[in-house]
């Protein structure tokens, strides 16, 4: 009785796995892939393709929108290249239809997209790029500042910006990085606000930052000319004068 029931079962499962496979075989699939453009949701806008997979016998594929043909192909891969600004902006229905070697029909899936203008697009991009750079320089500040609070030297220089900090190769004073220097291969090209000089420079430790600060502290003050008598005055005014013209 056991082996009754499981002969039965066994017989189930493999008519089952047979109608299924013969129904993947039989279908017409149809993909929608951006090549160019953007695309966010349900909305689209650029360069696209229909897609087309189906049965080993496909022969002919024929592309629709809003159930108008808009192209055909006969050779595999199907596949189907257009631009959103062709048709009309507004929500639109993509399908395809396939025609086999042995006579059959086969019909696709159904895609719907809202085709939105160039504007649009750029105003919805905005939404996502500047709240993800807000949020960026936001957190790179504000990790900035703790570690300022934290510092358990408090006459420490804070040097170290949202893009770190860097010593000038020029006059060897350290400064925080600045946005608008561009990157490079193989550093930052930026501009020293103390010698005010362009060099590459990359990001260095905290502690590097603080012994080069704490290494100018230390550099004894440049000594004072001494004062000139009135004669010694006048003399050099005449010996300056010789080179003016």
């Amino acid at each position: 009785m056991v082996r009754k029931a499981a002969a039965v079962i066994i017989l189930f499962l493999l008519t089952t796995s047979s109608v299924w496979a013969q129904g993947e075989v039989d279908s017409l699939r149809l993909r929608l892939s951006r090549d160019f453009g953007f695309g966010m949701g349900a909305n689209i806008q650029g360069t696209f393709s229909y897609r087309v997979t189906g049965p080993d016998n496909l022969e002919r594929v024929i592309f629709l929108l809003d159930g108008e043909k808009i192209g055909e192909d006969t050779e595999a891969p199907f596949r189907l290249q257009f631009r959103t600004e062709t048709y009309s902006l507004g929500v639109h229905t993509m399908s395809a239809e396939g025609e086999t070697s042995d006579g059959r029909t086969l019909t696709s899936n159904t895609i719907q997209r809202q085709f939105v203008s160039g504007s649009d697009s750029t105003k919805a991009s905005l939404w996502i790029i500047i709240p993800v750079l807000v949020l960026s320089i936001g957190g790179g500040a504000i990790s900035a500042w703790i570690a300022n609070r934290n510092r358990s030297d408090k006459d420490q220089p804070a040097v170290t910006g949202p893009f770190g900090g860097t010593i000038c190769p020029k006059c060897g004073r350290p400064f925080a990085m600045h946005i608008w220097g561009p990157n490079i291969a193989i550093g930052k090209f930026d501009r020293c606000p103390h010698c005010g000089k362009w060099s590459v420079v990359r990001r260095v430790p905290p502690d590097a930052l603080y012994s080069a600060a704490e290494a100018l502290k230390e550099e004894p003050p440049e000594s004072a000319a001494p004062a000139l008598s009135e004669e010694e005055r006048l003399r050099q005014q005449l010996d300056d004068s010789r080179f003016d013209e």
